[in-house]
């Protein structure tokens, strides 16, 4: 009964500590339809209902969930050309986010994935698990498995991003959850999402 108890705290607290939506957010159903994602950058045809957060992550990217950002969240963010950033430079006083550039290579937009997401979520540690050459679109990428922590949050939530470049511009696809139930119950619709979707 204790270990029930303990599991529900820490999933009820999963449930808070990713992005809370203000109270002005708005949310839309994604049905099992092909659909246009950040502004046409991708086409996308899930094999389940998701919820669109209204709040986009940068010009051209959407946040998806099913359960609440604390137990799942996915970003798609794409066409970040050459100056731009892959999330919207919101704390650029206090932590500019890094730019991409044009003379970057595949095996670098992981070094710039972790930095952004590392500031736009004040995220306090990143562990790399695994990176390999993969797939994005039927482009060439790479594929990052990683598990980070966040302020005041004892949860281990884990990663896996998809990041490719096509004519200079840079596409990136994101999963995360706590490891405990929710990664690895979404992560199998989320490889046939990754490796299924179109980069216009």
């Amino acid at each position: 009964m204790k270990t029930a108890k303990k599991l529900s705290l820490a999933l009820a607290t999963a449930a808070m500590a990713i992005a809370p939506a203000p109270a002005f957010a708005g949310w839309k159903r994604i049905t099992t339809e092909a659909t246009d994602v950040g502004k046409g950058a991708f086409v996308v045809t899930p094999q389940t209902e998701w919820s669109r957060w209204s709040r986009r992550p940068a010009k051209r990217g959407e946040i998806w969930t099913q359960d609440g950002f604390g137990l799942n969240m996915m970003h798609f963010i794409g066409q970040v050309g050459d100056g731009d950033t892959l999330f919207k430079d919101r704390k650029k006083k206090e932590r500019p986010m890094p730019k991409v550039r044009g003379d970057m290579l595949v095996t670098d937009l992981a070094e710039l994935f972790e930095a952004s997401f590392s500031i736009e979520y004040d995220v306090t540690q990143f562990d790399v698990r695994a990176m390999e050459p993969s797939k994005l679109g039927g482009h060439d990428a790479i594929k990052m498995t990683y598990e980070f922590a966040l302020p005041n949050d004892a949860l281990t939530r884990v990663g896996e991003a998809r990041l490719a470049k096509v004519d200079g511009q840079v596409y990136l696809v994101n999963f995360i959850a706590p490891e405990l139930h929710y990664f690895d119950q979404s992560i199998e619709e989320v490889h046939v999402i990754m490796d299924t979707l179109q980069l216009k």
